[in-house]
């Protein structure tokens, strides 16, 4: 899906391309001008799975972004119409960025901090080993909002592989940059098609990758089940 060209038209204009088995994202002359922002998704829908991808980012830079960060994205929880942008959660792959939520769409959810300043307690590579627990200190659950949530830290790397993984597990996520928890979001929601102003859990969904103006190259790109 491209912002105004429409489906199919990456492979078309080679925007995207597959060379020595990687995946190639704006590393074609022919793109120069004319790149667009959109994303290339599965038909499947993906539920409790751990996505790992390893990227590095190439040279090429479009306008309008020639000046600014390096942006790509890798997307889960697509739901609702294909559109740019869909209702979606983005673990963000940006130049000193790397791990941010974007709860796009109306998507909604709590970011997880704990007493002690760490992500991920209680994580595995198979899932969360004990239930989520709430972001305060108080009796109540905090109320989700949307928009984007911070990572904690700073562990990429400009200039080669990098991997990022994401684990979901019901409606809770994990993102994970070069083995290190950055980030992590409980009761992830998304609106209720059938009930206008309600939400519902988020927990199924499609996955994508992002193209947003700048070259990337994803490598081993796995999608496994938890147990």
């Amino acid at each position: 899906m491209l912002q105004k060209s429409g489906k199919g038209v990456a492979e078309q204009r080679k925007i995207v391309t597959i060379e020595d088995g990687m995946l190639h994202i704006l590393g074609n002359e022919i793109t120069v001008g004319s790149a667009e922002a959109g994303y290339i998704a599965t038909n499947q829908e993906f539920e409790n799975i751990h996505i790992r991808v390893e990227y590095k980012w190439g040279v090429n830079r479009f306008p309008p972004r020639t000046l600014c960060k390096r942006d790509n994205g890798l997307l889960y929880g697509l739901v609702g119409a294909d559109t740019v942008w869909p209702t979606m959660v983005e673990c963000q792959i940006e130049e000193g960025d790397v791990g941010d939520y974007f709860l796009v769409g109306g998507i909604r959810g709590v970011q997880d901090r704990h007493e002690n300043g760490l992500f991920g307690e209680g994580l595995t590579p198979d899932g969360w080993n004990e239930p989520a627990r709430p972001a305060s200190d108080g009796n109540a659950l905090p109320e989700p909002t949307g928009g984007r949530k911070i990572k904690d830290g700073n562990f990429e790397k400009l200039d080669d592989w990098n991997v990022v993984e994401v684990i979901w597990q019901g409606d809770r996520s994990a993102h994970i940059v070069n083995g290190r928890t950055v980030n992590t979001v409980s009761m992830l929601q998304q609106p209720d098609p059938a009930n206008s102003g309600k939400f519902i859990p988020l927990v199924r969904g499609k996955i994508a990758i992002e193209i947003e103006f700048a070259e990337i190259w994803f490598r081993r790109i796995e999608v496994r089940s938890l147990a």
